[in-house]
């Protein structure tokens, strides 16, 4: 059809049940697209509909494409879809999507809502980082996802797939609010669906407190990994050590909110329940020892929490060898801390090996081995060593510059740190990059306080 632009519902209708009868897929196709946002939606989508192959674009892509344009023709023809072949991509004409949603009964929409979000489901790949173009393309259709579950009660696994997985994908891409808002509604939806007191439950809880915590929500972070500690309580065994990690992460919410003592207690906890289920020197206690040890250093007590530093080292050390990733992070912390007791010679020693560890681990140019240039050069710094600590951290901020940008809150830091050290010696950047950068970061400042 040339022209559709003035086409009546009927008409419409019309040819909506013809393609029923030639093509019983395509008319299901476009149902289900209809209940999703107007945008853009893969072949494989309409691939999806009822009997098809799960996923058949990964058994045979030629075959899947063929099946896709069988699918899409009959619609393509009667002006019902607009297609991209070569990207393989359709969308529902707006008059089309319009018509179809107001000639559906509550019960026809709350069915062909379910079928899509199903088809939606099958889509959307595992939430990693690599994937997130693909999350970014489809995130108005999630959206309208959200949408159909909390208008018409849609609580299905496939809806809770959808609206979990977006929500880490958004929390790898540091969109805290937003990830926690999905991973919000699919708690919602997964308490309809199991219940209250369910392990996935807790598993729920536990992740958004994670993300809400990298959002700096502490409170709401308290709020969901207390709620998953009682939980635990009530559907595991007595000191199950799956409680362990939640205990870990609420000490260090409650140390972010200033709330030592409760952080203390929880952390105490934490090293009773792990030691009782593994003994002393399993790896999962180090974690626990180390966080243990970065709130006594919060507190002001570094001879309590060097004890404790030194002994997640010695576990990590066991477990792993001298060049893991872990042994590195403690050895980085053990170093802070024999510099708080004033033994310099000590932590120098640690802060040179963990800088070693992680150029030999991750390279030059990770932030990691940036924060170890960055922390060696503040420990020079305090010992007057102005000149080895100019080095450090002019390479410790060509690190952060590369691998995180200009703007991030660890760049912002450590170029405020290498500003006072050059206006204690009076030098000058080292290159014009370096220039560059101090003069932005002063001028910030300066525009702050104006």
């Amino acid at each position: 059809m040339s022209d559709s632009a003035n086409r009546s519902s009927e008409t419409i209708l019309a040819l909506v049940r013809e393609v029923e009868e030639e093509a019983a897929g395509g008319a299901e196709a476009l149902f289900m697209a209809a209940m999703l946002a107007p945008t853009t939606l893969p072949y494989d989508f309409a691939l999806s509909v009822e009997g098809a192959v799960h996923n058949p674009s990964l058994a045979n892509p030629a075959a899947a494409f063929f099946a896709a344009t069988v699918t899409m023709e009959p619609l393509v023809i009667r002006g019902l879809v607009d297609v991209d072949a070569d990207s393989q991509i359709f969308q529902v004409r707006d008059d089309v999507r319009r018509t179809l949603l107001e000639s559906l009964s509550d019960q026809d929409m709350l069915d062909w809502a379910g079928r899509a979000v199903y088809g939606l489901n099958l889509v959307l790949p595992d939430a990693e980082p690599e994937h997130w173009s693909t999350y970014e393309w489809l995130m108005p259709h999630v959206l309208a996802c959200r949408e159909l579950v909390a208008n018409l009660g849609l609580n299905t696994a496939a809806a809770n797939r959808v609206l979990h997985q977006t929500g880490f994908s958004l929390y790898h891409q540091q969109r805290y609010g937003e990830a926690a808002e999905l991973l919000e509604a699919a708690l919602a939806v997964d308490m309809a669906l199991k219940g209250r007191q369910h392990p996935d439950i807790c598993a729920d809880l536990e992740g958004l407190g994670t993300v809400l915590w990298s959002g700096q929500e502490f409170e709401r972070a308290e709020h969901a990994f207390a709620a998953c500690l009682e939980l635990q309580k009530t559907i595991f065994t007595e000191d199950n050590p799956m409680s362990a990690p939640i205990l870990n992460s609420l000490a260090v919410v409650r140390q972010s909110m200033g709330r030592f003592d409760q952080a203390e207690a929880d952390f105490r906890e934490c090293l009773r329940v792990l030691t009782k289920a593994h003994g002393e020197g399993h790896p999962s206690i180090a974690s626990c020892l180390s966080n243990f040890a970065l709130l006594y250093e919060a507190m002001g007590k570094p001879e309590k929490a060097l004890p404790l530093a030194e002994r997640s080292l010695a576990i990590n050390r066991a477990e792993y060898g001298d060049e893991h990733p872990e042994v590195a992070a403690d050895l980085n912390t053990v170093a802070l801390l024999n510099e708080g007791v004033g033994n310099h010679d000590e932590a120098e020693r640690l802060f040179r090996e963990s800088l070693a560890v992680r150029r030999k681990l991750f390279g030059p140019d990770h932030p990691e081995t940036g924060q170890s240039l960055c922390n060696l050069a503040l420990f020079l710094d305090t010992r007057n060593r102005d000149e080895e600590a100019l080095a450090f951290y002019e390479e410790g901020v060509a690190v952060y510059e590369k691998a995180l940008g200009p703007n991030h809150p660890l760049m912002e830091s450590t170029l405020d740190k290498y500003i006072l050290l050059l206006e204690k010696t009076g030098a000058r950047p080292a290159d014009d990059r370096l220039r560059r950068l101090t003069e932005a970061r002063l001028r910030s400042i300066v525009g702050r306080a104006d």
